[in-house]
């Protein structure tokens, strides 16, 4: 009982105490520490463990008014929070100490003063008091406690009846360990020391040891495991160790202090790194063994910590940097982006304590991080940082958060990815002054994968670069990995090429319009689609009238720059009135692969040396990504004498920004409405593809194709021939023929004109010819024209029309052949074959192109340029010419139109 009002007495007068100084002005009067060895000199070995580690915290204090011999030292101020922030890389260890105290054991038997419950081998140091009564100095012991929820260790001490919590946590941006002792009671102390105890069952600390029962001068037989340890860089400078408290009578208003220099004088900095081991392995493992396949990934960085449970020996350097280079042929799978998200550096919150907020699309893989400082490892995400808003501003980042025990880790890393191969190395810079033994990082696998694995059985390497906390030179660990088969299980890829193609009209009903689409494809294992050639069947044409070219300034205007695809996707370049169609593209392996935002096809001017070309702009635009705009330019040839149209692509991008696209598939749809038209002709056609494979391979691919209800078309066209000059015979005549045609009907195939017996060939009028060279190099003599040709269609704004000549033939026939060079918009060649037949002179024109022709004229020239003579008198009787002609649709229409003379009135 007397023990009992002793107690209540000294309660009640500190109690009183803390009252009387009320109003006096709270501040820092003192903060200092000292990481020391068993002599109470600094200690200062990198990575070694400190004997002890103390911080002695103080405020202004004056004696008492009233009662100076009493109580001479009245604090200004009661304390209430106090936060104190160890120097980076300065760490504690909670699972040192195995063996907590309750709250009730802290506080010890009532009943009498000093009495000790808690086991000897909780104690992990002292807390010394500075009361402000008659100038007791006191010392407790502080005791390991179960942690609180949230923070990885907890300690406490008892005060007068009251117990004192501190909880140490790490602090989130710079992952310092900081203690937080709240809520102190407002008791007279002025001054106080914390002291954590470097080993804490160490027999020197005995002495100091508080026994069961009361007293001190303990032993404890639980093991000597380091419970401090100091940091593993030797910085330049000292580092600071920082306070932050407040009052309970102002509570709220923070007062702060730091100090750089130890009680003895010395910077608060370590030295001996070269001492430091560092020791670090990798260990790269993909998910599948499969070439040229969707794959997972696992990252095991190993650590050695030997060092860290031996009081006597040297911890690892905590690991700065490290770099994670995989091996060439392993890429991005861009088939990953479907479904794909990604995380905001405000979602993230880097340096900072605030949960992590990033979308759950924006998960790629799990992480776990072993460490000796606590019994659980660290769990948690691997989450894809949004391009450009993240630390790098890169195209590429990582975030890997990590949590557990209250400690949560938010480690950002760039990814690089070789521009020309493709190839990734992440790194990840100023890691936490955090030891660990083993970080494992593993992406998810399945179909839509991060990561392809190398297109080729065999062995790869993957490298790990790791910089220490400790300086020197970086270490190098190598890992490797087999890929024996090819996708599915496949024999190994042995670099064939095999695509598929596939082409035709959606509607193939003869004279109709229709949509085209062409698709080619490629199988995963194989070499990857470098370009493509392909020729339509003859006949299979587009009307041309009505569609703009989108200007060369605006094809000039796009490029690959990262963050174009969404304004060309927004406010496409080329104006709407030359779009032709769309563009899909398939990437990445796997079942899965993914179809990139769909693009749009334009119809433009030369280039390349053809008449037209198709510009197939694709913005790049997969899941979070903005790889910009693809441009890729078809040179759009079309065959003179048949008018097939062969489509030449540039060579297909195979990397964009370090991005492998991995093309599996290029589909393009030429839908605009009344554009492609199909031929009149049912024959059997195809058409033809030559697809290059990126290496160079060459395969070459036909698809089938017939138009249908051929026979449904009409075909009745008209001719109408004649003559201008004198009548008489011997005279020379001038020839005008026109051709008109319904619209709607089949096309001429063939057509032949065979002159009246009354008209000759003027043999003595053939002069100059154009050879075929001359011709090729479209330099024909002039002397070599006979007439002009024009034709009408109704795919083209405005007419076809060239001269008619008289070109050699080689030898294959008696005559020349009459070639009408029609140019325009494009270039045709409309051959005849001169020759007799029935007496007369005949024209046959044996291969006129698949196209609908409104109106064709034909002027043959008259005098000495005349091929034409009459051999009697023209008015004397009718001439009538026959005329044979052969739709595309088999269809044969025969007459036999008059020749129109210039006779007069009377005859």
């Amino acid at each position: 009982m007397i023990r009992r009002a002793l107690v209540a007495a000294l309660t009640a007068t500190a109690m009183l105490m803390a009252a009387s100084s009320a109003a006096a002005e709270f501040e820092v009067k003192e903060f200092s520490g000292l990481a020391a060895d068993s002599a109470g000199n600094s200690y200062t070995q990198a990575g070694g463990h400190p004997y002890a580690v103390s911080a002695t915290i103080g405020v202004p204090d004056h004696p008492s008014p009233d009662e100076p011999v009493f109580y001479p030292n009245v604090p200004d101020g009661n304390f209430k929070n106090i936060h104190v922030e160890f120097p980076r890389g300065l760490v504690g260890n909670p699972s040192a100490v195995r063996i907590h105290c309750s709250e009730e054991q802290v506080l010890g038997n009532p009943e009498q003063i000093g009495s000790q419950l808690c086991p000897v081998g909780s104690q992990v140091g002292t807390v010394r008091l500075w009361l402000g009564y008659f100038g007791v100095v006191t010392d407790v012991p502080l005791y390991a406690m179960e942690p609180r929820d949230g923070v990885p260790a907890t300690f406490a001490f008892a005060i007068l009846g009251s117990v004192v919590r501190s909880d140490a946590q790490v602090r989130g941006g710079d992952y310092r360990i900081g203690v937080d002792t709240t809520k102190i009671p407002q008791l007279s102390v002025y001054k106080l020391r914390f002291t954590l105890w470097g080993t804490p069952a160490d027999p020197s600390h005995d002495p100091e040891r508080s026994c069961l029962g009361g007293g001190t001068g303990c032993s404890t037989e639980v093991p000597r495991v380091p419970f401090m340890t100091n940091p593993t860089h030797c910085a330049a400078g000292a580092q600071e160790t920082r306070l932050r408290m407040d009052s309970w009578q102002q509570p709220g208003v923070f007062h702060e202090a730091g100090f750089a220099v130890d009680e003895n004088g010395n910077p608060t900095a370590v030295d001996g790194c070269e001492k430091v081991p560092f020791e670090p392995a990798i260990e790269v493992t993909p998910q599948s063994a499969a070439a040229d396949s969707p794959t997972g990934l696992e990252v095991a960085i190993d650590v050695p910590q030997d060092g860290l449970a031996d009081p006597g020996g040297i911890a690892a350097s905590h690991l700065r940097g490290v770099k994670v280079l995989l091996p060439e042929g392993m890429a991005v799978n861009p088939a990953s982006a479907s479904g794909l998200g990604s995380c905001t550096t405000a979602q993230i919150g880097l340096g900072s304590e605030a949960p992590v907020r990033c979308p759950a699309e924006s998960k790629i893989g799990e992480v776990a991080v072993d460490t000796p400082l606590l019994e659980e490892p660290l769990g948690g995400d691997v989450f894809l940082a949004r391009q450009g808003d993240n630390p790098f501003g890169s195209l590429l980042a990582l975030y890997i958060v990590a949590e557990g025990s209250g400690v949560r880790l938010k480690l950002p890393g760039r990814v690089d990815v070789d521009p020309t191969t493709g190839r990734l190395e992440a790194t990840f810079e100023d890691n936490p002054q955090l030891p660990f033994e083993r970080l494992r990082v593993k992406l998810f696998g399945g179909p839509r994968a991060s990561l392809l694995t190398p297109p080729a059985c065999g062995t790869y390497e993957s490298q790990g670069t790791f910089t220490p906390w400790s300086g020197g030179a970086p270490v190098v660990s190598r890992s490797s990995f087999q890929v024996t088969s090819g996708p599915n299980g496949a024999p190994c890829p042995a670099g064939s090429f095999a695509p598929r193609l596939e082409a035709g009209t959606v509607s193939p009903i003869a004279g109709e319009h229709s949509p085209f689409v062409l698709r080619v494809s490629r199988e995963d294992g194989t070499q990857r689609l470098g370009s493509l050639s392909a020729t339509l069947p003859p006949g299979l044409l587009a009307k041309l009238s009505g569609v703009t070219y989108c200007p060369e300034a605006a094809l000039a205007g796009i490029s690959g720059a990262a963050g174009s695809g969404a304004a060309q996707h927004a406010a496409p370049s080329c104006p709407a009135a030359s779009r032709v169609g769309g563009v899909t593209v398939s990437a990445g392996g796997g079942s899965s692969p993914f179809n990139l935002e769909t693009g749009r096809a334009y119809l433009a001017g030369p280039y390349k040396g053809a008449p037209l070309s198709l510009a197939a702009i694709t913005p790049a635009l997969a899941g979070p990504f903005d790889l910009g705009s693809v441009l890729v330019r078809s040179a759009l040839r079309v065959d003179p004498v048949s008018a097939q149209v062969t489509a030449e692509t540039d060579s297909l991008p195979t990397i964009l920004h370090g991005i492998p696209l991995d093309l599996r598939a290029l589909a393009v749809s030429i839908d605009r409405e009344h554009f492609t038209l199909n031929p009149t002709s049912c024959a059997r056609m195809q058409v033809d593809g030559t697809v290059r494979s990126a290496s160079g391979q060459t395969s070459r691919l036909a698809e089938p194709f017939q138009a249908r209800a051929c026979r449904a078309l009409d075909f009745e066209p008209a001719l109408g021939l004649k003559l201008k000059g004198k009548t008489s015979r011997g005279s020379y005549q001038q020839l005008r023929a026109e051709l008109k045609a319904q619209p709607g009907q089949a096309n001429i195939g063939r057509a032949s004109v065979t002159m009246p017996r009354s008209i000759f060939l003027a043999q003595e009028n053939i002069g100059t010819l154009c050879t075929r060279p001359q011709f090729a190099a479209e330099a024909c003599p002039k002397g070599s024209i006979y007439g002009r040709a024009r034709a009408v269609t109704p795919l083209l704004d405005q007419p076809l029309e060239g001269n008619v000549y008289l070109r050699a033939n080689g030898g294959e026939r008696e005559l020349p052949d009459l070639v009408a060079d029609l140019r325009g918009q494009i270039d045709v060649e409309l051959v005849g074959y001169i020759d007799s037949a029935d007496g007369g002179i005949r024209t046959r024109f044996q291969n006129v192109p698949d196209a609908p022709v409104s109106r064709f004229v034909l002027n043959m020239k008259g005098g000495k340029k005349s091929l034409l003579v009459a051999s009697r008198d023209l008015c004397k009787s009718q001439n009538r010419a026959k005329v044979k002609l052969d739709g595309q649709n088999g269809k044969a229409h025969d007459f036999r139109p008059q020749l129109k003379v210039s006779c007069g009135k009377k005859r």
